[in-house]
């Protein structure tokens, strides 16, 4: 198998890192999906500005 490097703004690797560590956390993965659940059953929640 063969891998490309790619440069990306030090920035854009510090919000994958971050996102990624949220994804592989099984209580943030959790909270989530239960908030998804919530907004499907028509659950007003607050919008979180990042």
């Amino acid at each position: 198998m063969e891998t490309d490097m790619i440069k990306i703004p030090r920035k854009t690797y510090e919000e994958l890192l971050e996102e990624v560590g949220i994804l592989r956390n099984p209580e943030m993965m959790d909270a989530i999906n239960e908030s998804v659940e919530a907004k499907k059953k028509g659950v007003k929640s607050w919008e979180l500005d990042f």
